[in-house]
């Protein structure tokens, strides 16, 4: 993957948090992903196919996704519903549909996306290819932190 493959993905997470969930995240740290284990209890997944190929996981612990949620929406959620768990499979979905725009404008790359899965329960793994490395970016919003994890190859040969 790329390095500058990540940039488009930091910007549009930093976008939709400050447009659409009315919260400020701070990126702190980017990492190589090793193992198949999620950091945090809730995971939302979403396939990318096209000129480039893979996946985009967004994974947050239950108390920031009910928060991040709660402002997304407008109204106070108290506890993992159902619309929490939709809520998180749009707000990737608005990461990764920002970041599409940016991989066009950049990379004359384009993609499609997948509709986004969600996943909850302490210590799920996501199954990724061997062959393709993930490639971590850890946020902190009021002190909690969430992770997004990219895993980006091109397709057909481009560039």
């Amino acid at each position: 993957m790329k390095a500058e493959y990540i940039n488009p993905f930091i910007e549009s997470t930093l976008n939709v948090f400050s447009t659409m969930v009315h919260l400020e995240p701070v990126r702190e740290n980017v990492y190589l992903k090793d193992d198949n284990k999620t950091t945090y209890d809730i995971s939302g997944v979403i396939g990318l196919a096209g000129d480039v190929a893979g996946a985009v996981v967004i994974s947050l612990p239950e108390s920031l996704a009910i928060k991040i949620v709660s402002s997304f929406l407008g109204e106070e959620k108290k506890s993992l519903d159902h619309d929490v768990i939709d809520g998180i499979g749009e707000v990737l979905n608005m990461i990764v549909g920002g970041a599409k725009k940016l991989f066009i404008d950049r990379f004359n790359l384009k993609y499609k996306i997948s509709v986004p899965s969600v996943i909850i329960g302490k210590n799920h793994t996501i199954n990724r290819p061997s062959d393709v490395k993930f490639i971590g970016i850890n946020f902190s919003v009021d002190k909690q932190m969430f992770s997004l994890e990219l895993s980006i190859k091109e397709e057909n040969n481009n560039k």
